[in-house]
């Protein structure tokens, strides 16, 4: 009998053993990944400011053909910055910035269906995230979805947040331009 409670305590200590290195092994995968998330996110957030950086010097240029160069260049880095995001989003599915910023990057280089599906996937993490309603709402306003649009301006607003004044400038914008190229027709 004391045979039997021996071997029933060695079992039970070394399965809560296997557990408790299981368990600190588990965390340890865990703060990797978390550890290489964050470095990724932050390589895409660079690369994100360089592609800014280059189209800001870009518009400042004034000589010929120098505008397709830092285009090419800059779609270059929010490519970069889409596999960064990317790579984050597989670390760490929760990380709502990395959506966000994803979102950012897809509308840069026009692929705004990919560009909704990430605020959207960002929102439903947190669904008063300030920032993708606001550019959320810019990607309506590039589908000539004015009511959407309109709709996350109401949602800021609510929130009262700095965001909905980006946003109703970008709405006050597209709709200056879409004046313009109403002049332009009737000039034609």
């Amino acid at each position: 009998m004391y045979k039997t409670k021996l071997v029933s305590v060695i079992v039970l200590l070394f399965v809560l053993f296997t557990c408790s290195v299981y368990a600190s092994e588990s965390e340890g995968d865990a703060d990797e990944n978390s550890e290489k998330a964050i470095r990724t996110y932050n390589s895409g957030i660079d690369h994100m400011h360089k592609a800014k950086q280059i189209l800001i010097v870009g518009d400042s240029a004034f000589a010929y053909n120098y505008r397709a160069t830092s285009d090419a260049k800059a779609k270059k880095e929010y490519e970069k910055a889409v596999n960064d995001f990317k790579e984050t989003l597989d670390l760490d599915p929760t990380m709502k910035e990395a959506y966000n910023n994803l979102g950012f990057c897809y509308r840069k280089l026009g692929k705004l269906e990919e560009s909704l599906k990430s605020y959207k996937r960002a929102l439903k993490l947190d669904p008063d995230f300030a920032q993708a309603l606001e550019y959320l709402g810019e990607t309506y306003l590039a589908l000539d979805d004015m009511q959407k649009a309109k709709l996350n301006l109401l949602k800021l607003t609510n929130l009262k947040s700095a965001y909905a004044d980006t946003l109703a400038l970008a709405i006050e914008k597209y709709n200056l331009n879409k004046i313009n190229d109403k002049l332009q027709e009737v000039k034609k």
